[in-house]
């Protein structure tokens, strides 16, 4: 029988950031991932971004999230040798009179003061001063989080320490006890079950109530125009340092499919080529399912059903910007009973 401290099932962004910090706390991990290539995170542009929707909407708790964001990931470049976060200047089109309404308002809240800047600076990013005549705004504290690399170069950091095992987890081999759970012939004080949306299919989860989406992102090479910055006009364009550039994204609520959408290709260029005026090349089309929640709030905490078990699931959209924050909640939480909000337990 192997034992170790914890069992986490599945190594998308969370499985992977939850073993990151418990290894840091000197805890002994086995991961179980099938390397389902749906995940989100898997395909993501890493987007953190203080403001989204036609409203311009700031994310709720986005100072508190940032704070533990930039500090975590700069921990775990240092361990794993690579770059992965990078602060982004932004530059986002005011696109109609209702919006630069909202906009009018925001200026004058003060929680918005750090993050707009510099109305009505289009930067000559974005098409003619005729066409779109309300300018646009510069989001400062926007960053990107290398998604993809994060879950290689984790992976093999957790293959080096005999910490990942590729297979599909199977719920039926899972049996839990007063102190400790068993899994086949591995023993662990406790499991953590992050599998995004495949949690649909864990026979403890499956109540939860997911929203998921599916989103496409292409990866495109653009003929006219080198970029410094993320754009943003309802679909976004963020550079990337080999030169490409990822263009996005949709959200497809009623198809769970892993089949890329052909219309999704000439909708986006199209747009690109609307609002940016630039032609691009597409180099690769890839489709994801987001672990979106009908809340938008994550499920974290401790499960009522099976003893010694923990979720952490349901980051969505937003995953880079709240993940290093619940990452150390949840870690707290199992380590030391540390409370967490009923906000984000009430459906374990």
């Amino acid at each position: 029988m192997h034992s170790v401290d914890f069992l986490i099932n599945g190594q998308g962004l969370a499985g992977s950031l939850i073993a990151f910090e418990l290894l840091q706390r000197k805890k002994t991990v086995l991961v179980i991932d099938n390397s389902h290539h749906a995940a989100a995170s898997q395909v993501a542009a890493g987007l953190i971004n203080p403001v989204t929707g036609h409203r311009l909407n700031i994310t709720n708790n986005f100072y508190e999230y940032q704070k533990a964001a930039s500090p975590f990931y700069r921990s775990v470049e240092k361990t794993l040798g690579v770059k992965l976060y990078q602060s982004l200047k932004q530059t986002r089109l005011i696109k109609n009179q209702g919006q630069f309404d909202y906009l009018q308002k925001r200026l004058q809240e003060d929680k918005y003061g750090p993050i707009l800047k510099n109305h009505m600076d289009k930067g000559n990013w974005f098409n003619d001063q005729e066409q779109y005549p309300y300018g646009a705004i510069n989001v400062s504290q926007t960053a990107t989080v290398n998604a993809p690399l994060l879950l290689k170069t984790t992976k093999d950091w957790l293959v080096g320490q005999n910490s990942l095992t590729t297979e599909k987890f199977n719920y039926d081999h899972l049996k839990a006890g007063e102190s400790s759970v068993n899994y086949r012939e591995i023993r662990a004080s406790s499991v953590v079950f992050c599998e995004g949306f495949q949690a649909m299919y864990n026979p403890w989860l499956d109540h939860l109530p997911f929203k998921t989406a599916k989103g496409e992102i292409l990866t495109i090479q653009t003929k006219s125009c080198e970029l410094d910055r993320m754009l943003s006009w309802g679909h976004w364009l963020v550079p990337q340092e080999d030169g490409t550039a990822k263009l996005g994204a949709n959200y497809l609520w009623n198809d769970l499919s892993l089949t890329t959408n052909v219309d999704t290709v000439q909708q986006f260029l199209s747009s690109l080529e609307q609002y940016i005026g630039i032609e691009a090349t597409v180099i690769k089309h890839a489709a994801g399912i987001r672990p979106s929640t009908t809340q938008r709030k994550p499920f974290v905490g401790r499960l009522s059903k099976l003893p010694n078990a923990f979720c952490f699931n349901g980051l969505g959209a937003k995953g880079c910007l709240l993940a290093p924050h619940f990452t150390t909640l949840l870690a707290d939480h199992m380590l030391y009973d540390r409370p967490i909000s009923e906000e984000f337990t009430q459906w374990l």
